[in-house]
């Protein structure tokens, strides 16, 4: 499978969770990660899936894969977010809430960065 081939899936994958058919999701995720074992955004589509048809302890195994790998802001927010559910389906409450304020925490810390830049390209193009 290349690239291409890999975008499409995904794409697919996406639509199928879009609309609520998380178990052709998990589908398409277990067979692209059979592909790309070790795609960061492979996996957490694999464990948002697992997680959304009830395999909570599943997705935290993938989850736990990902643990310290470095990803981009975006990715590091789905990670934190989705961490955070499962864990808390374990009853960790204290743990899910930690995974729960590092996501708080990059999503305030884009929100005050748009706010910071809000009406900078204005100026520039009037200078």
């Amino acid at each position: 499978m290349d690239k291409s081939q890999r975008e499409f899936v995904l794409v697919l994958a996406y639509l199928y969770i879009r609309y609520g058919k998380y178990d052709e999701a998990l589908i398409l995720h277990r067979g692209l990660c059979e592909f790309f074992p070790d795609d960061v955004e492979i996996l957490l589509g694999l464990s948002f899936s697992l997680y959304s048809t009830n395999r909570g302890m599943e997705a935290l195994q993938y989850l736990e894969k990902l643990d310290g790998v470095e990803m981009s802001r975006k990715l590091q927010k789905l990670f934190f977010l989705l961490r955070s559910h499962a864990i808390w389906g374990t009853g960790k409450d204290r743990e899910a809430r930690s995974y729960l304020i590092q996501y708080l925490g990059l999503e305030e810390g884009e929100i005050r960065t748009k706010e910071a830049n809000v009406g900078k390209e204005t100026e520039e193009y009037w200078l």
